[in-house]
């Protein structure tokens, strides 16, 4: 091959894409950025906030709606020692009424430990004692499924401290509480 040809044919080779092969490669691209979604504008609407998205959750009943005010005890009409929020969330629990006394009860230990006098040991003595009561009648309440009973008392203790006031309480409780020794009673520890 002649030095010429040689560069005629390294330039056939480098040669620009015709018409139809420019077509075809736009068309590929279109489709391309089609499938990938691109060219098109996505809605713009902002995903919910958290605050909206709890909203959303406790107008659909799948979450419970919870009292959020400043004051860490929380209204309590019936005085029985529960909030009412968290006393009416019981009540439409899909439980038995022993277990929804249970229930109760370990409420209204959660709900002391947001109250008592983090000074008084003798009281955060007795007040760990009742707490030990509560979850053996929770758990003895679901029998044979004991672990039930164990998680409705978490879920509880959860949403008893659903505010920061009542977090940062149930926190300082547990610090006052903290290297005290408390035994699991024996025997029915339900209360009446």
């Amino acid at each position: 091959m002649t030095p010429s040809r040689e560069i005629a044919s390294q330039w056939d080779s480098r040669r620009l894409p015709t018409h139809s092969a420019k077509r075809l490669l736009a068309m590929s691209l279109c489709a391309t950025l089609t499938a990938c979604g691109g060219g098109r504008k996505s809605d713009t609407t902002a995903p919910a906030t958290l605050a909206e998205q709890i909203q959303q959750l406790e107008a659909s009943g799948k979450l419970p709606q919870l009292d959020r005010s400043d004051d860490i005890r929380g209204p309590d009409k019936d005085n029985n020692g529960i909030r009412d929020d968290i006393d009416a969330w019981i009540a439409a629990l899909p439980i038995t009424d022993a277990q929804k006394r249970a229930a109760q009860q370990v409420a209204r230990v959660q709900q002391a430990e947001l109250l008592v006098n983090l000074n008084d040991q003798a009281g955060l003595q007795a007040l760990g004692d009742r707490s030990m009561a509560g979850v053996k009648c929770i758990g003895d309440s679901f029998k044979p499924d004991y672990q039930r009973g164990l998680d409705l008392s978490a879920q509880l203790e959860s949403m008893m401290a659903n505010t920061k006031n009542r977090a940062l309480q149930y926190l300082a409780y547990n610090r006052a509480r903290s290297g005290s020794v408390t035994e699991l009673p024996s025997g029915n520890t339900c209360e009446p």
